[in-house]
């Protein structure tokens, strides 16, 4: 999958965790819209990008009332899958009567309150193989390219013993949303 594509990012700083730190926020290309990748994916073949689309909207519903149903779906061979996830959490807290520590326990945790979502986990070699060919270049906020003669990702990224390079997995598997540091 050899891609000379740029993808662009800037430093965000991080503002809600101390010690005082930076993280790459990317600037993605654009948005391919679904109409759009059916067409494309029409391209070159006997299959017309309307049958495309019904079959993936088909597909779709299926894998929709599956995870209403509880279950992990696949999107894709080994592409992605889907989850049903649950935040709930509860923490020891201190008693505003009596002033005592009250330590929880699993009985005390409860999907009272908690919020229903979907994960997402993206299959491993797929990420590799991202992570092997994605280029990075480096910009401002507003995506204007900084000239910059150290920012090599084809350079090594694993060495732990900088502290100036603590980059992570690149998983998102929350669903829905930008993971910070």
């Amino acid at each position: 999958m050899g891609h000379n594509v740029k993808i662009k990012y800037y430093a965000r700083e991080n503002t809600k965790m101390t010690p005082h730190s930076f993280f790459a926020q990317p600037i993605p290309n654009g948005t391919y819209g679904f109409e759009e990748i059916c067409n494309e994916a029409a391209e070159n073949t006997t299959i017309e990008a309307g049958t495309i689309r019904q079959s993936v909207e088909l597909y779709m519903k299926v894998v929709q009332k599956k995870l209403l149903d509880g279950f992990r779906t696949e999107v894709g061979k080994q592409f992605l899958t889907l989850g049903p996830g649950l935040t709930a959490k509860v923490k020891d807290y201190t008693d505003k009567k009596t002033g005592e520590l009250v330590v929880v326990t699993a009985d005390d945790l409860t999907a009272v309150g908690a919020k229903g979502r979907v994960t997402a986990t993206v299959n491993p070699e797929f990420s590799h193989e991202f992570n092997r060919s994605v280029k990075w270049q480096k910009s401002d906020k507003n995506g204007n390219v900084i000239e910059t003669t150290d920012d090599d990702a084809t350079l090594d990224g694993d060495d732990d013993t900088n502290p100036t390079n603590q980059g992570g997995s690149g998983n998102n598997t929350q669903g829905g949303g930008e993971m910070e540091p």
